[in-house]
């Protein structure tokens, strides 16, 4: 049992780890496909995600502690098995079942050949679940992508772990292919059982007013790093203030008002800026990114490149003032975003402009 207990350990210590890669991409899909995330959503997928790791894990671990496989087995080792239903015959040899006999039958609970042909009659259980009851898939195509997903596992296990191990430390088994799949189909079969206490995919994004819906923290600051990485791909961006400026007019001033509020990070997210009318003015677009990419991030720059001029001068308290007031003003913004963020206000440079972020799905 141990060994089926380690690499489900494993994925649950992993899994932080793999989701925050995972978050990002999720989001954007989200986003750009329902116009919101839905925690339900988020429950089944990331849910569905720890179910991947964990199967994968029991089927690569645990590990061998060597890459020199080959030196540890026998020369002419075979590494697959290409005769169907061995595995019942397996069963017969190991244990001690008299089919005649029904009180020999426990004996297979503490057997390994039938502990092992039951770990694969359910490793994909869940796959079959989740394929109907989420991601609405028929009985072909839940089939289909279970026998890909064990086929998957499979040659994993043949190819010695993609080439990293000089020989295979599995075989690759034809039983297991029918097995995996077997479960996928039972999978699909008691979905309907787990879907009687689960709400209806179809009917989550129902009544949805996304007229209401507040754009979240999250969904600006990922929105604003879509964009700066955006930028960051201009060649030379940074060696020449005027260049630079003149990227941010661009990007967030022209294309903004001609998008109607949108730039690449927020049609990712499927946000816009919004004005007083629907229709937003080049005024407001001006004042509230002038005063944020000009305004702030550029006095910042000025008062940085100011300091770095004045670091080795004689006059060594014009370095020290500078970087006072970049000090009180960082802080001064801190605070101001705060509070803004506790009591759910907008912050300054969208009061000056009028403007503020809305859902645009």
């Amino acid at each position: 049992m141990q060994e089926y207990l380690l690499p489900i350990k494993y994925a649950f210590i992993t899994f932080p780890f793999i989701a925050l890669l995972f978050t990002f991409p999720f989001a954007i899909y989200q986003y750009k496909k329902y116009g919101y995330i839905n925690k339900f959503r988020i429950f089944i997928l990331y849910s569905f995600l720890l179910y991947l790791i964990a199967a994968y894990y029991l089927v690569i671990l645990p590990l061998p502690k060597t890459r020199d496989i080959k030196s540890l087995q026998r020369p002419g080792t075979q590494y697959y098995s290409l005769v169907p239903f061995r595995f019942i015959s397996n069963i017969f040899k190991e244990t001690s079942v008299v089919l005649t006999k029904p009180s020999t039958y426990k004996y297979l609970l503490t057997e390994r050949a039938f502990l092992q042909a039951v770990f694969n009659g359910i490793l994909l259980t869940p796959l079959g679940i989740y394929l109907r009851y989420y991601f609405k898939k028929d009985l072909k195509k839940t089939l289909a992508i279970t026998f890909l997903v064990s086929l998957f596992f499979e040659i994993t296990q043949l190819t010695a772990l993609y080439g990293i191990y000089n020989a295979p430390y599995r075989i690759f088994d034809i039983d297991d292919l029918f097995l995996n799949t077997l479960s996928g189909y039972i999978g699909y079969l008691i979905t309907p059982i787990f879907a009687f206490f689960l709400p209806d995919t179809n009917e989550i994004d129902n009544n949805v007013n996304f007229e209401e819906i507040r754009v979240s923290y999250f969904r600006r600051i990922l929105a604003f790093f879509i964009d700066m990485f955006i930028i960051g791909l201009v060649p030379n961006i940074k060696e020449n203030i005027i260049f630079e400026g003149l990227i941010y007019f661009v990007y967030f001033i022209l294309i903004v008002y001609f998008t109607n509020g949108k730039t690449i990070g927020k049609w990712l997210t499927s946000t816009r800026v919004k004005g007083r009318e629907n229709k937003l003015s080049f005024e407001e677009v001006f004042k509230r990114y002038g005063i944020l990419y000009f305004g702030i991030f550029g006095l910042n720059k000025a008062l940085l490149s100011a300091a770095t001029l004045n670091l080795n001068s004689a006059i060594g308290y014009v370095f020290v003032v500078i970087t006072l007031i970049q000090f009180v003003i960082i802080f001064l913004i801190l605070v101001h975003a705060v509070l803004c963020v506790i009591k759910k206000n907008r912050f300054f440079y969208e009061k000056i402009s009028n403007t503020r972020i809305v859902v645009s799905k």
